[in-house]
């Protein structure tokens, strides 16, 4: 049975992803992150970056035996 799988990550300014994080509820397929954060020059060595990155990974969501 084909399943399609989608992720979407936002890169928001900060007035708008702090607006949206004390308003709005995300579903289950969308990640919000401030733009600052992934554009910085080292963003990619963001330890919470690299964790939500992981959890929202398609491989972090397979129930293994």
């Amino acid at each position: 049975v084909p399943v399609r799988d989608l992720r979407v990550l936002y890169g928001l300014k900060h007035r708008h992803f702090d607006g949206f994080v004390r308003h709005h509820v995300p579903h289950a397929h969308e990640y919000f992150v401030p733009m600052t954060l992934l554009i910085a020059e080292d963003g990619d060595q963001d330890p919470g970056l690299r964790q939500l990155l992981a959890r929202a990974s398609a491989t972090a969501n397979i129930l293994m035996e």
